[in-house]
């Protein structure tokens, strides 16, 4: 790779500037806490610059989204405020108060998405106006070559430039620009900082190709043939020796993600069982008592993770019944108590679900779990049902927030959930999460207000 001024000088402005950002945000709080700057602020910055360079925040890709800037910028804060969290676990070096740290994570949260969003946005232009450009050679003169030429001819924000396309001859039904023959290229290829070779050229070909950009320190890459498979995500990987693509591995496979979803739901479970279910617990088992005799809360079992059955808790709505793992309730059912309507229309009985996060069976944002019986009714009539059961369940999902809830009564109701969830599974993201969980909190607050 052959490094130019950019290359050296925009990763250390980048961090300097991330700095500078978080030494306003701490500059900040301690002004309005009447505290002083003390050496675990300097730790703290050290810190922040480790995680900056781990996770090389300041490499902001070609073709990169802004949905992705900002996941990146969420788990870098993430990371450092639970490092922040641990040591202060152990040292109890701070100690103010639940609104300043709260107005804190907000104020430094907001200060670094406006200013990477604002560097993303800075380069994109810069690349678009001339700046930081790659001249690349696109070799094949068929769909792969002609598709790439289009695309880069039509996003200049990318930073790529190509004068057309070389190979053998032209053909005329493109009506792309042609450079030449492949001697052509070797001719002129210290003009090119990378190449692009369809994957249709003939081996032989493709190796005095390689061969002359491993001399010139010219990268390579492949334009491969996938079109003829419907995935959205994919990775190369090695086996030995042997290049494996794998064509259906989901995000949630990987274990940072994973980890980032269950620090998510145990932070948030926790929070509800110690502020809300604590005391309220209590009180709707008082009411539940008063109504019908039986316990206070309702346990079922439901397909968990990997489809393995757990016990899924509710409050109690309904009386006692032998009926209940067979007939399923709707709003107008008989066997409902009047306080037991009050909580299922409210959905106020999902709440115990959190104890399921707590235990790792559920995750706050998820496919709902159905009862197992429901399941065996649709698994053999809905292509895929079984993927929704790929992870674990969760209180709320995309489904819920765009209308799937409550009893399923049909086919098209159930086929709507599931097209729903496996969209979710290929699409997660933490930013997504967030979205999902949000959105929830606004509906029932909405919901029970009217």
């Amino acid at each position: 790779m052959k490094f130019t001024k950019f290359n050296l000088f925009f990763p250390l402005l980048f961090i300097i500037c991330d700095v500078v950002v978080l030494c306003f945000v701490t500059l900040l709080m301690h002004y309005l806490t009447f505290s002083e700057w003390t050496f675990h602020n300097n730790l703290i910055m050290i810190g922040w610059i480790m995680i900056l360079i781990y996770n090389k925040s300041y490499n902001i890709g070609r073709g990169v989204s802004y949905l992705v800037t900002v996941e990146n910028a969420l788990k870098s804060i993430f990371v450092l405020l639970a490092l922040i969290s641990f040591g202060n676990l152990f040292f109890n070096v701070y100690e103010f108060a639940i609104v300043n740290l709260l107005t804190a994570i907000v104020i430094f949260t907001f200060s670094v998405l406006i200013y990477r969003l604002m560097v993303h946005g800075l380069l994109d232009n810069y690349r678009t106006y001339g700046g930081n450009i790659k001249k690349i050679a696109i070799i094949g003169y068929d769909k792969k070559g002609i598709n790439l030429y289009n695309t880069i001819l039509n996003n200049p924000h990318l930073g790529y430039r190509s004068k057309g396309v070389f190979y053998k001859k032209s053909k005329s039904k493109y009506n792309i620009p042609y450079m030449g023959k492949i001697s052509d290229f070797i001719n002129e290829i210290e003009n090119y900082s990378e190449a692009y070779i369809s994957d249709e050229i003939p081996n032989k070909v493709k190796k005095e190709i390689i061969e002359q950009c491993d001399l010139n320190l010219v990268k390579l890459r492949i334009l491969p043939e996938l079109v003829n498979y419907q995935f959205k995500n994919f990775f190369i990987s090695k086996l030995i020796d042997i290049p494996v693509i794998e064509i259906n591995e989901l995000p949630l496979d990987k274990w940072y993600n994973k980890l980032f979803k269950r620090v998510f739901d145990i932070t948030i479970s926790s929070f509800v069982i110690i502020f809300i279910l604590s005391w309220l617990i209590p009180l709707f088992g008082l009411f539940i008592k008063l109504q019908s005799k039986g316990p206070v809360l309702f346990t079922q079992s439901r397909n968990g993770e990997n489809g393995v059955p757990f016990k899924c808790y509710k409050f109690r709505s309904m009386i006692v019944n032998k009926n209940s793992d067979k007939v399923f309730a709707d709003h107008n059912d008989k066997r409902l108590t009047s306080f037991g309507r009050l909580i299922r229309i409210s959905a106020l009985d999902e709440l115990p679900q959190f104890i399921n996060v707590f235990l790792g069976e559920m995750s706050v944002i998820g496919p709902r779990p159905h009862p197992i019986l429901l399941n065996k009714e649709y698994v053999n009539k809905i292509q895929k049902f079984n993927k929704r059961h790929q992870f674990k369940p969760g209180i709320t999902g995309l489904a819920q927030i765009n209308g799937f809830r409550g009893k399923i009564n049909n086919y098209s109701e159930m086929s709507g959930r599931t097209k729903l969830d496996r969209y979710y599974f290929k699409n997660w993201s933490f930013l997504f999460d967030l979205k999902i969980f949000f959105r929830t909190m606004l509906k029932m607050i909405r919901f029970n207000l009217s």
